[in-house]
């Protein structure tokens, strides 16, 4: 037993130093490696900088190219291509377009609706009218149907249109109707009869020269066409002195111009025509007086305001001419006189 522990013994360490000399032998070798490797990395920096400093020393100058030499650039004016090419002319495209590249709108299919062409919109105000009484605003025109608001004396109501006693307005965002009796329309409205009473004085030259002031009267009855032409009958007089009144009558028409008008307001041309006469004082030995007569032309230039629906007032200036027959036991006369002045005017709305 004891021959066996001892051969066994001798058999480890046999072992453990045959593997430390192994070990030891494996680091030296990798000791010399590493030694091995920064020498090489010295030698290629060495080598490196030898070639930066041949770097650094200046080119020698190569030799010129004959090929160089031998080839200098073409000048233009020498080119042939360049000679025999021309400017190039202007694309048919622009040259068609004078002055826009797209389409025409009256033109493009692409477009949902066309207007009629040549046909400008223009922007209208729109006419108002005012509650006179309190009243409602209802769906339909009739004061059967649903209410939708509430109106107040002094709400402007917005028209869109007319039908019989109601008006179709616009208010607060919804459309409705609303009694005319009940609303005021604040624009002017020719209506279809009038009556209109003109008073004025002015002086004036002729043949009569009993006279200072010329008082001059009318009263029209109106009767209109259409909105802006009127024609009318009349009934006139003239008043030359105390003791003298022509009367007489005639045919009017009235053109309300335009361009020079209001929601509220009309300029107006107003021309007459026709027969005035009348009884005149002749003085003389013996004091008589005789009837004269003939006709008469009258123009006047007229601004009118609307007070109210069924009431107008207007100011104006006119003008007169007259031409006067008359005859004694013993002789004729015949005198003329021209005359103007201002007058005043107001006119009631009789039928619309």
């Amino acid at each position: 037993m004891k021959k066996t522990a001892l051969i066994i013994l001798f058999l480890s360490f046999s072992f453990a130093l045959s593997a430390t000399t192994l070990s030891l032998t494996a680091a030296g070798s990798a000791i010399a490696a590493s030694d091995d490797f920064d020498d090489e990395e010295e030698d290629s920096e060495d080598e490196s900088g030898e070639e930066s400093e041949e770097s650094e020393k200046e080119p020698e100058p190569a030799e010129e190219d004959e090929f160089l030499k031998s080839s200098k650039p073409a000048r233009a004016e020498e080119d042939e291509f360049l000679k025999s090419s021309k400017p190039a002319e202007k694309d048919e495209f622009f040259q068609k377009s004078d002055k826009s590249i797209y389409a025409d709108p009256e033109e493009d299919d692409f477009v949902v609706e066309k207007r009629e062409k040549g046909v400008k919109h223009q922007y209208k105000s729109p006419d108002i009218c005012k509650v006179s009484a309190a009243t409602y605003l209802y769906t339909e025109a009739s004061v059967q149907s649903k209410k939708l608001f509430e109106l107040y004396k002094g709400d402007d109501l917005e028209v869109i249109e007319e039908s019989g006693e109601f008006y179709k307005v616009k208010f607060l965002g919804k459309e409705g109707w609303v009694p005319r009796e009940d609303v005021r329309l604040e624009k002017w409205h020719t209506y279809r009869i009038s009556l209109e009473l003109v008073g004025g004085a002015g002086s004036g030259k002729g043949d009569f020269n009993n006279f200072d002031v010329i008082g001059s009267f009318a009263l029209r009855m109106n009767v209109a066409i259409i909105q802006d032409l009127v024609i009318g009958i009349e009934g006139r007089g003239l008043s030359l002195d105390h003791d003298s009144l022509y009367a007489g009558g005639g045919l009017m028409l009235r053109y309300y111009i335009h361009g020079l008008r209001t929601k509220k307001t009309r300029s107006a041309i107003t021309a007459s025509a026709g027969y005035i006469g009348g009884v005149e004082k002749l003085s003389g030995s013996l004091v008589s007086y005789k009837v004269f007569g003939g006709p008469y032309v009258n123009t006047s230039l007229d601004y009118f305001f609307r007070v109210w629906e069924y009431i107008v007032i207007g100011v104006g200036g006119e003008f007169q001419y007259s031409k006067f027959y008359g005859s004694a036991a013993s002789f004729n006369l015949e005198k003329e006189f021209y005359q103007g002045g201002a007058h005043l005017s107001l006119m009631f709305n009789v039928m619309r």
